[in-house]
């Protein structure tokens, strides 16, 4: 489900294309509908950003000012001059509509800001439609030598209802090569979940199937009772 634009208006129609194709690319989480819309604070000098969408946690988004209401929440922030960038904007949106992917720790960012925004919006990109609520995305930087540089990146899902997951990449160089490994990784894990859910429906079913015997079996017994008390006293008579 895409992200619904109200208005984008701050006077300047080159990045306001640039704002409307970025916020096209969010998307929203599955079963949810947001409204967003973006203009200019000439108060503060800023952009202000105003969203209405379902309840997230106010702890996760400090930066946002939130208030919840019967039929949902309405979120506000302003972009100051340093901020004014739809890269930037992208990336907060993207923290507070898919509040399930969790960006921890990526010091990439003191590297190379538009390399670490890659890695992440890989990451973003094949995370999205799993089911997975929190998932944790770590990355690290591996220096080899005066010029060589790698990245790894690590994901990690737990829940007290499902198994836990985790996973490390090998050492990356490109947001591609994040991408490619992540996506395997992916279909490895709905795989093993689907050979688990079946072996568990099979399991079940044995049980099911023990059960219904062991029911059968009693009722038969059960019957059986009578008729032997009701034989009883004929064998008596006829001895005596």
């Amino acid at each position: 489900m895409s992200l619904s634009i109200d208005r984008v208006a701050i006077g300047d129609a080159g990045t306001e294309r640039a704002l409307q194709d970025t916020l096209s690319q969010l998307g929203v989480p599955p079963g949810e509908a947001w409204l967003v819309s973006v203009s200019p604070n000439s108060t503060a000098g800023a952009w202000e950003v105003a969203l209405e969408g379902p309840p997230r946690l106010k702890s996760e988004h400090i930066d946002w000012e939130i208030v919840h209401r019967a039929d949902g929440a309405r979120y506000r922030k302003l972009f100051h001059k340093t901020e004014r960038d739809p890269r930037f904007v992208k990336r907060a949106l993207r923290k507070l509509l898919w509040e399930s992917i969790q960006f921890r720790e990526n010091p990439i960012w003191s590297v190379d800001p538009v390399l670490a925004e890659g890695f992440e919006s890989a990451a973003w990109t094949e995370l999205r439609h799993e089911e997975m609520t929190p998932v944790q995305v770590r990355f690290g930087v591996w220096r080899e030598g005066p010029d060589g540089m790698k990245f790894v990146c690590k994901v990690e899902y737990s829940s007290a209802t499902d198994r836990p997951w985790s996973w490390w990449s090998s050492l990356l160089r490109t947001p591609d090569d994040l991408r490619y490994e992540l996506q395997k990784a992916l279909v490895t894990r709905r795989k093993r979940r689907a050979a688990q859910a079946l072996a568990a429906k099979s399991a079940a079913a044995r049980l099911a199937r023990r059960a219904r015997i062991a029911a059968a079996e009693a009722a038969a017994a059960a019957k059986s009772v009578p008729a032997i008390a009701a034989v009883r006293p004929v064998e008596q008579r006829a001895s005596a």
